[in-house]
């Protein structure tokens, strides 16, 4: 008899997010797949060996967000990541953080970050020193 909280293979909703979200995070790790722009959930579901429904209720419960933020805050991570590098913002435009970072497009990338930092990533890279 299927009890009402269980799933496929006799794994419990907790446990199978629980596994779930450690399979993104070894894929994350290891592809870095936030960093395409074309990145779907649909392949990301196929990668964790589940379906989209699955990996989407997963990734809301557990990460608390839907697919696309949680995939925007992995690039934003990396444009901080991008900004602490020395000399990078010298070298590089928003143009090219955006695109470093897999976003499909500059606008999109400001909008995020401006709500994730509460400021446009000019005024961020001008607040803190830099030429660009």
């Amino acid at each position: 008899m299927k009890r009402p909280n269980s799933l496929p293979f006799g794994l419990e909703k907790e446990e199978l997010n629980r596994r779930l979200e450690q399979r993104l995070d070894d894929l994350v790790r290891k592809t870095k797949f936030y960093l395409r722009k074309d990145v779907s959930l649909k392949e990301i579901a196929a990668a964790l060996v589940t379906n989209r429904t699955y990996a989407s209720r997963m990734i809301n419960e557990v990460k608390g967000c839907k697919f696309n933020e949680y995939v925007n805050t992995l690039r934003l991570e990396r444009a901080d990541e991008l900004f602490n590098t020395k000399d990078y913002m010298n070298t590089h435009s928003i143009r090219d953080l955006a695109e470093d970072c897999g976003f499909a497009s500059v606008s999109t990338f400001r909008r995020a970050f401006a709500k994730k930092y509460d400021r446009t990533p000019l005024n961020y890279a001008k607040r803190n020193g830099f030429k660009k």
